[in-house]
């Protein structure tokens, strides 16, 4: 069965629904969760993603995520892929939502629903999404940006910005 996404207009409404891979081929804009997961350490859960995936194969991501399902609670998506890419429950670790933004892109746009992670979990990845995870520290993700995902390093800041503005971190 193929998957449907929500598209979405410039103020987050729903305007239609396709299946991924057309919503991929266009453009479309939608919605994607994006979660921080920070260990006992301070530093962060990175994926290093398959080279199967439909967008940014073999980069690095500084959250974990992805597109939320037709009809998903955006909130509801991003506890389901944190559980399906590296194993780990919202109810076993300091769950914080952090809000959306709106990220523009080249040809499209979409909305990054945020939250923030912390915990001692030992994870699991979804070998067919996640080739492999590693924990790094904030400054040295930034200092090897240029491997990851564009859109996972400007929504982590974002997500470090307003983690410290509430006292997260």
């Amino acid at each position: 069965m193929t998957e449907l996404v929500d598209i979405i207009d410039d103020l987050d409404n729903v305007i239609d629904a396709v299946p991924r891979p057309q919503m991929r081929a266009l453009k479309l804009p939608h919605r994607s969760t994006y979660v921080a997961y920070l260990n006992s350490e301070n530093k962060f859960l990175i994926e290093i993603r398959t080279l199967t995936k439909d967008y940014a194969p073999g980069k690095f991501d500084a959250c974990i995520g992805g597109v939320v399902a037709h009809k998903e609670d955006p909130c509801d998506g991003a506890k389901r892929e944190l559980f399906e890419e590296v194993g780990i429950k919202d109810k076993d670790v300091e769950y914080f939502e952090l809000g959306k933004m709106y990220v523009k892109l080249p040809h499209s746009f979409f909305y990054a629903y945020m939250s923030l992670a912390k915990g001692t979990n030992i994870s699991i990845r979804q070998a067919s999404e996640v080739s492999g995870i590693m924990y790094l520290d904030y400054d040295n993700i930034m200092a090897l940006e240029h491997n990851f995902t564009s859109d996972s390093i400007l929504v982590l800041k974002e997500i470090v910005s307003r983690a410290k503005a509430k006292g997260l971190l």
